[in-house]
């Protein structure tokens, strides 16, 4: 009796699926597969970064990268503080190093792009030698990582250094579980230097390895975390502002003045702390982060347990929403997720000569679910037209000329999608307008500056064409400065003693 052609084609795909488990294949199919992820994102990022959709977040890194690069201090005017005092990533310094010789824009995108791609090579050897998970479910995970929105978004919201620390931390927990020390603890020093406050996500993946059994590890890398944070938080970053820590404010809620304060206020309110942390808008983040893998790391809840401290501050912070600020507070939870992930798909298998074996069905659900979120919600979505991307409209030529056209000692205020064109200076400020408008803005347009850029393409909706018109005749009449470019929406606006030296006449 012949067997049924289910168990056949079972069997087929078994030995199918061996000649993958060579050495060969487990060696080069990350490297591959992280390549071509690398060569993905850098020209999705490099198209978004083409159309001039950027603003004064970005702009904001590239002046304190170039400021670096330029011997000075990171005292971006954008950032209104150093560059030091925000997160305190010291990485930037080496990376301001190759922007000294490199394009700033492209050289931060390419950085940015690699360490998101190659994060899957830590990744696969975490599945494949810790979880011992076959070549198929491991190839799963890696195109789930490839397709989560969480990691897109990241990628092309401007450049977030913490982004260099998800290939560091998925290596820091691969090596854990190897006892490769050595190599352990220079990634856990690459990842703290990108970001202070992941210190507390260090000192989580130390509570980690003291439940694992790594007692000695654990309270070590506990130690490191907590203590590194602690240092940056009271005493490096304060020392960059004035005295006093930047983020204060964000917890205002709770305390003022110092992180104590905030602290002590959460413990005596806890009823408001957590009120706020399980809001409806968090609950919303909760699920579109762990929608798109199927909710499967709650299976193993231990190992998304060091990113809850970090990310329950992140979710109570009062800070202005955005996809910048948004995209940098997901790289604790995003790393987590998917060690989660790996752990709990190796709990539904079934250990068969000696790799787990995990269910078609599983896996099958995972990679639609992961895709269909993808489409959905992702940054690059089919819905958002990513090959459209990088076409420059007039408007953009328009920008581009006018950045050609200010001379580089030149002190500017700029509407925010020029701001990005103009960072290699010392004097560069943000001009946003406001929904009203207000009789003041004139004034506030030229103050202190010699250059102004008013961009009509970013006017808000409120404004008629006689506040337009009004805006402008203040700015030729009042505060007498004198027009001298005009194409496309793009104004460029400039003292009669700026014009001059450039041998600018006025326009009407």
């Amino acid at each position: 009796m012949s067997l049924h052609w289910k168990k056949r084609l079972e069997y087929r795909l078994l030995r199918w699926q061996a000649r993958f488990e060579s050495t060969v294949f487990d060696r080069s199919f990350p490297w591959v597969a992280a390549a071509f992820l690398w060569t993905l994102f850098i020209l999705l990022a490099l198209a978004k970064s083409r159309e001039l959709s950027q603003n004064s977040e970005l702009a904001s890194v590239m002046q304190s990268v170039w400021l670096i690069g330029e011997g000075y201090t990171p005292e971006s005017s954008l950032f209104g503080q150093n560059y030091l005092a925000s997160q305190g990533g010291f990485l930037i310094y080496p990376i301001a190093i190759l922007t000294s010789f490199l394009p700033t824009a492209i050289t931060l995108i390419t950085i940015q792009s690699a360490a998101l791609a190659f994060a899957i090579v830590p990744l696969w050897r975490l599945s494949r030698n810790v979880a011992n998970l076959r070549t198929g479910t491991s190839a799963v995970i890696v195109a789930v990582y490839g397709l989560y929105s969480a990691v897109h978004t990241l990628n092309l919201a401007g450049f977030h250094l913490e982004s260099l620390a998800i290939p560091a931390l998925f290596s820091a927990v691969y090596c854990a579980f190897a006892d490769k020390k050595y190599k352990y603890w220079a990634v856990i020093m690459l990842a703290l230097v990108t970001r202070s406050d992941l210190g507390l996500l260090i000192a989580g993946l130390g509570a980690l390895w003291v439940l694992e059994g790594k007692k000695k590890l654990g309270y070590q890398t506990l130690a490191v975390g907590f203590s590194w944070s602690m240092i940056f938080i009271l005493g490096i970053q304060p020392m960059y502002n004035g005295g006093v820590f930047p983020h204060v404010d964000a917890f205002s809620e709770y305390g003022s003045g110092n992180p104590f304060s905030v602290l002590w206020g959460m413990l005596i309110h806890p009823i408001s702390f957590v009120t706020e942390l399980f809001s409806e808008a968090n609950f919303d983040v909760a699920v579109a982060l762990l929608a798109p893998v199927l909710f499967l790391p709650i299976v193993a809840p231990r190992y998304l347990m060091p990113c809850l401290p970090v990310f329950a501050l992140y979710l109570t912070a009062d800070v202005p929403s955005g996809e910048f600020v948004e995209a940098g507070q997901r790289v604790p939870v995003t790393v987590c997720m998917f060690v989660a992930l790996v752990f709990a798909i190796q709990k539904t298998g079934r250990v068969i000569v000696q790799r787990v074996n995990v269910d078609r069905t599983v896996l099958g659900a995972l990679l639609i679910t992961a895709a269909v979120f993808f489409v959905a919600n992702s940054a690059t979505s089919p819905y958002e037209d990513p090959w459209a991307w990088g076409r420059r409209q007039p408007v953009d030529v328009a920008r581009l000329e006018v950045a050609d056209l200010i001379p580089d000692d030149a002190v500017v205020r700029a509407a925010p999608k020029m701001l990005p064109l103009l960072t290699e200076r010392i004097a560069l400020w943000e001009f946003e307008l406001p929904e009203k408008y207000d009789d003041r803005l004139g004034t506030e347009a030229v103050r202190n500056v010699n250059w102004f850029i008013f961009d009509r393409s970013e006017v808000p909706i409120g404004w008629t064409g006689v506040d337009i018109l009004d805006f402008q005749a203040d700015l030729r009449i009042s505060q007498r400065f004198v027009r001298v470019y005009n194409n496309s929406g793009i104004e460029a606006y400039a003292t009669p003693q700026a014009a001059a030296l450039l041998g600018l006449e006025p326009i009407s």
